[in-house]
């Protein structure tokens, strides 16, 4: 059987390697992710980060974390506003009863038996979980150790 010359496979090889280049780049960012301002108060540790970029996703431990499963939520904000400007670590934990997210520690901050961390959108407290609770561009999200 005729073998096919190493130089006539070369630019099938460059042509699938371009291709594979270009196929490779990166998404466009999700429809469902947007742009949200993120404070942090009520305890020793206070910050303000700029604009963050957020959206449904998978967190801490694993669970999926998105309002009505399409929407980001004031954790997803809180985790990636700790992801893009640092703000020391953010620490939750799942609450299998209401099948939701509470937030432990921000930057050292601990909740506890007396105070807790609450979720407010445009200085409104939210009334579900913090992964149920929809938010969308241009919100402000403040979390308050209280």
């Amino acid at each position: 059987m005729p073998s096919v010359p190493r130089r006539k496979a070369a630019p099938v090889a460059a042509a699938a390697l371009a291709c594979a280049l270009t196929c490779a780049a990166a998404p466009p960012a999700a429809s469902s992710d947007v742009r949200v301002r993120v404070a942090v108060t009520g305890g020793p540790y206070t910050a303000s980060v700029g604009l963050v970029i957020t959206g449904p996703r998978t967190l801490l431990g694993g669970y999926y974390c998105a309002a009505d499963g399409l929407a980001p939520t004031p954790l997803t904000a809180l985790v990636d506003a700790d992801e893009q400007y640092g703000l020391g670590g953010v620490q939750a934990r799942w609450d299998a009863s209401t099948q939701d997210f509470v937030v432990t520690r921000i930057h050292g901050d601990a909740a506890d038996g007396k105070k807790k961390w609450n979720a407010y959108i445009n200085e409104e407290k939210i009334k579900k979980g913090p992964c149920h609770t929809p938010i969308k561009g241009g919100d402000k999200i403040r979390w308050t150790l209280e």
